[in-house]
């Protein structure tokens, strides 16, 4: 259960990190940065993991938005550890990966939505965000969220003693970002 969360997580730590970045080539995410995912299972089971591994570029007409799966924490070592090694796979899948079209980013919004392509685990599929920013001059506060399936990123679904998770995962990603 736990290592499916992390997946999730990572996934919404990248979107919301691309669309925060896409406003200006030169952003530049500094402070703070936080990223959470959240998967539920049976009997009010809820699992929560944060991280702050994450990395915009500009690609000209794209933002991309990096996160570092290995960062990602769940607050138990043995669930964290099988959520990198068995279902991220972060020997071979690192990072997770954004990209956003710049010209379809509105700044400032109080609440927009976008479309994406994020890269996960091997996969490259197409996914949906929301976000806000918000900000004055050349600082800015960029958060972002997405729902993904992880069956869709070829990530098996989480199962530790009979307890599964569902497949959906919701990534919220929030940092302050500097233009310049």
């Amino acid at each position: 259960m736990k290592p499916i969360s992390r997946s999730w997580y990572l996934a919404a730590l990248s979107t919301a990190l691309l669309i925060a970045s896409a406003a200006s080539a030169a952003w530049t995410v500094h402070g703070k940065r936080s990223a959470s995912f959240k998967a539920v299972g049976p009997g009010g089971l809820s699992i929560v993991g944060t991280g702050s591994d994450v990395a915009v570029k500009d690609k000209g007409d794209a933002i991309s938005i990096s996160v570092g799966l290995n960062s990602l924490k769940t607050g138990i070592d043995l669930r964290d550890n099988h959520m990198k090694e068995k279902y991220l796979e972060t020997g071979k899948y690192p990072t997770a990966v954004l990209l956003v079209d710049r010209a379809k980013l509105k700044l400032p919004t109080s609440g927009a939505d976008i479309d994406g392509r994020l890269s996960l685990h091997g996969v490259t599929k197409p996914v949906h965000v929301h976000y806000s920013a918000s900000g004055s001059g050349k600082q800015a506060n960029v958060a972002g969220s997405l729902r993904i399936n992880m069956k869709e990123f070829g990530i098996s679904v989480p199962n530790y003693l009979g307890v599964t998770v569902k497949p959906d995962v919701d990534v919220n990603v929030e940092f302050d970002a500097t233009d310049g």
